[in-house]
């Protein structure tokens, strides 16, 4: 079983950082004043149906990681903390879904909300989880620190939901003033740091599938 969790894991790394580039691209696209508005929504719209695979991954990751951690010898879990890992994982799941297919704003807001409350709990949790096999356990170091880098992705993920409403919130202002060189302006400012946010994002991606490969 050792193989098939290796090979799910590498999927999941492949997913969430391959589709991730789509949606940085489609963000710098939508960006463009020479296009129309017309197409920036779109190239826009379309980076957000990107957006649901490295979403979809990130809940996958953790249980994932683990049942490979075990299955090679690495980690110690009983198998009930594994169960649940993949219950919450997939309940996790669910919820994201609901709100990518829901036609009523309510249910995609509620969907996104509880999506990053989860961000957060598991940006505390993995980091201190990271924090506490690095410092108090005989876990080798190597994966100590990938889990803190998984860590480190979630509080990455939390700060850039945060970043990206303010420039959300400007490009539908543009619908009705796309020629608005100040509102053009605001818009790429906006998403200056939300760039900053995904290359940490695939920085730290990196550090971890680094670490497990060449430990």
């Amino acid at each position: 079983m050792e193989g098939v969790w290796l090979y799910l894991h590498i999927l999941l790394l492949v997913f969430w950082v391959g589709t991730d580039v789509g949606v940085f691209i489609a963000a710098r696209w939508s960006e463009q004043t020479t296009l129309s508005i017309e197409t920036r929504q779109t190239v826009l719209q379309l980076g957000m149906v990107l957006d649901r695979l490295p979403r979809s991954a990130l809940t996958l990751i953790i249980p994932s990681g683990c049942q490979l951690a075990v299955s090679t010898g690495w980690l110690a879990l009983s198998g009930s903390v594994l169960g649940t890992m993949w219950l919450l994982a997939g309940i996790w799941l669910l919820i994201l879904w609901r709100g990518f297919l829901a036609t009523d704003p309510k249910i995609q807001e509620q969907s996104a909300k509880i999506n990053w409350v989860l961000n957060l709990v598991l940006a505390l949790v993995v980091s201190s989880a990271g924090i506490h096999l690095l410092t108090q356990t005989d876990t080798p170091d190597w994966l100590a620190l990938k889990v803190l880098a998984v860590g480190a992705i979630f509080c990455a993920g939390v700060l850039l939901d945060l970043l990206f409403k303010p420039a959300v919130d400007l490009f539908i202002a543009l619908a009705s003033t796309p020629d608005d060189a100040d509102l053009n302006a605001a818009y790429s400012r906006a998403l200056s740091p939300v760039y900053i946010a995904v290359l940490a994002i695939y920085a730290f991606a990196l550090i971890a599938a680094a670490l497990g490969v060449f430990k």
